[in-house]
């Protein structure tokens, strides 16, 4: 046992004052005179006797009341778990979870109600000069300060739910950082949330010796969801007159099958496709959808379904932009290529034009083939490699008496033309994984038929960063890809004639190169996740500068935002910070945007208070509150401050006091 006010035992000094009344009886006795005593010898023997227990027994209760009343003064506690009562400074850092499994309905309201009222008491244990952080799931920067009660208090007023989705473990480690920058002496971290699995990574939760950890788990209700877990659109590109596959994954979070699921696709508010799917309890199911593209421009679409009560995830949305014709150049040194030409000349989707010399504009080509070039001026050299570090495609075909022209590849960083190998070889193998063979094979066979050289270019052994596509028997590539900027460098080790591969003959030659052409548009993301603060990559040049600020338009309702634009190297970047709390199409002048709430959320299972404490079992500083629906003030005030015993001394004074005043009213014997 300690005592939070020692001094006050100095008080005890007072016991000597009933000490000292009942030595120095000052009660003064009076002679009372009769005429026969004989008798009252045996009565005045018991009166006696009982008048000395008596004020013994007077004595004892005065010094207990004396006692018992001084140490209240002195506060005396018993330690809890750590030995001591923690002295200085006090931090004080709540996690309120407002994600949207937060929305699950509880006993009063909502589970982020419950979350707020839980905070407020947690507040309530703890001394009004002590230093309070608010953190939710947003995780924005204006939290990252701290608070005096008041203000704490008034910041639970503006908590609503957040589609941002942060990891557990990420919350408490921002508490953590946040609380030893403090350097304050006593820290406590206490995290507020229903431990939704897909998010609660229990086993990654950080420790710091010097904080303490509570988890006040709130009990979230397991229910049935179907949602649009994924949609993918597979296409390289898109042109008006082509079609766009859907491919929708359906997920059932629930304990019963959902049969005959009706999904519905829309295009710029036309309804243009509609499924079924039956999603086994626990699984997926996958549909997909088509439609075709009537027009140039963006394109804003949504697959739906419907399912209650949770409806957040019954949306997924999507854009695309479809653009004009594929502009594709081939720049030959003696003559374009039979080759190219019949592949490409009467295409509808890609715009070949061949020429000599390159031109002093590359703006608007997309896909570039240098055929059999042996040099290139210096000038070109630095025109073609900007033009690929912004998001070029080349494709450089050597000739056999002609090697690529070496001060390009030197600037793209790619592996050097070495020497002519005149022997006939076989490719061995093929990269199906690599993008161009994207959706090209429903199946692959060693007796597949390979291409065969008869004659090529080796590859020095300088360092690069080149990928093989296609492989020949030597270990040597025939195709590789090399990264560069923005964009890339596909090169080919032979020329594309048939005296020199009967690659050009075969029906990989047509979806090889016709996919270098369509995916040498880059396409922007389909889709955003609401919440992720990863910088989005714009397509257009934003002037934050003018009269007329670019603002961040919702189709679907009135928000408006100006957005936080940066210019980093030469791309335009958009960061947004938790703005956006719905999912929908949204616009930024001409462009357009797609964003959906996290699909983590989705999951409706929780670890239990049982299964919490289990998890954190032996984590240094770390302790679970397993009965959340009982009022949090007391409880924090006896784990983290020892065990009061003042109310119990008060109690035990006021008890002697009374039993002293009911030892003199009883009749004395004299």
């Amino acid at each position: 046992m300690t005592f939070a006010n020692p001094a006050f035992l100095w008080g005890l000094l007072a016991v000597l004052i009933p000490i000292a009344i009942h030595l120095f009886n000052f009660h003064r006795y009076r002679t009372v005179y009769f005429s026969n005593v004989d008798r009252l010898a045996e009565l005045h023997t018991e009166s006696r006797r009982s008048s000395k227990l008596r004020r013994w027994l007077l004595l004892v209760l005065r010094i207990l009341a004396v006692a018992f009343l001084v140490l209240a003064f002195a506060r005396p506690v018993i330690p809890n778990r750590n030995g001591t009562v923690s002295g200085g400074t006090t931090v004080v850092s709540v996690y309120v979870d407002n994600t949207y499994s937060m929305e699950s309905a509880a006993a009063e309201g909502s589970l982020v109600d419950e979350a707020v009222r839980k905070a407020r008491e947690i507040v309530s244990a703890h001394a009004i000069g002590d230093r309070y952080q608010l953190l939710t799931s947003d995780m924005s920067g204006i939290q990252m300060r701290w608070l005096s009660r008041d203000e704490f208090l008034e910041a639970l007023d503006d908590v609503k739910p957040t589609p941002a989705s942060p990891r557990l473990s990420d919350a408490v480690r921002r508490q953590l950082d946040f609380m030893g920058q403090s350097g304050a002496a006593n820290r406590y971290a206490y995290i507020v949330s229903d431990f939704q699995q897909a998010g609660s990574d229990l086993d990654a939760l950080p420790t710091d010796s010097l904080a303490t950890v509570t988890l006040v788990p709130l009990q979230g209700v397991e229910t049935d969801n179907l949602f649009i877990d994924t949609l993918i659109l597979d296409a390289p590109a898109y042109f008006a007159g082509g079609n766009v596959s859907v491919k929708v994954t359906v997920r059932n979070s629930g304990t019963r099958d959902a049969e005959r699921v009706p999904l519905k696709l829309s295009v710029n508010g036309h309804e243009r496709a509609i499924s079924t799917v039956d999603v086994p309890a626990g699984g997926t199911a996958q549909a997909t959808m088509h439609f075709a593209i009537d027009a140039t421009g963006w394109l804003d679409g949504s697959v739906a379904i419907e399912d209650y009560p949770i409806t957040f995830d019954d949306s997924y949305f999507f854009t695309l932009r479809v653009g004009d014709r594929i502009n594709m150049l081939e720049i030959y040194g003696s003559a374009p290529n039979d080759n190219l030409l019949r592949l490409f000349a009467d295409d509808t989707v890609v715009d070949l034009r061949s020429t000599a010399h390159l031109p002093a504009a590359l703006d608007g080509l997309d896909f570039i083939v240098v055929n059999e070039v042996a040099s290139m001026p210096s000038g070109e050299v630095q025109l073609l490699t900007a033009w690929v570090d912004n998001g070029g495609t080349l494709l450089v075909v050597p000739g056999a008496d002609r090697p690529a022209p070496q001060a390009l590849l030197a600037a793209l960083h790619a592996p050097q033309n070495a020497r002519w190998n005149n022997a006939t070889l076989r490719a061995r193998s093929i990269d199906y994984a690599n993008s161009l063979y994207r959706n090209v094979f429903t199946a692959t066979d060693d007796d597949m038929e390979m291409p065969m050289v008869h004659g090529h270019y080796t590859h020095d052994a300088s360092p690069s960063l080149s990928q093989a596509i296609i492989t020949l028997a030597d270990g040597s590539d025939l195709l590789s890809v090399t990264p560069c900027g923005k964009g890339r460098l596909y090169l080919m080790t032979t020329p594309l004639r048939s005296e020199y591969t009967d690659f050009v003959g075969q029906a990989l030659f047509v979806p090889t190169l016709y996919n270098m052409a369509l995916y040498s548009r880059p396409l922007p993301p389909p889709c955003y996740t609401l919440g992720n603060a990863d910088p989005i990559v714009l397509g257009g040049t934003y002037d934050q500068t003018g009269t007329t600020i670019p603002e961040l338009r919702a189709q679907n309702s009135e928000l408006s935002i100006i957005p936080d634009l940066r210019r980093v190297g030469n791309r335009n970047m958009m960061v947004l910070h938790g703005e956006l709390t719905e999912g929908g199409i949204y616009t930024l002048a001409d462009e357009h945007l797609a964003f959906n709430s996290p699909r983590r959320e989705s999951q409706m299972t929780f670890f239990s208070p049982r299964e919490v404490a289990e998890a954190i079992d032996g984590r240094v500083g770390y302790s679970v509150i397993a009965n959340a629906s009982h009022h949090l003030g007391d409880e924090l005030r006896l784990r983290d401050s020892g065990r009061q015993l003042w109310r119990l001394c008060v109690i035990l004074a006021l008890l002697a006091l009374a039993a002293e005043t009911a030892v003199l009213k009883l009749p004395s014997k004299r």
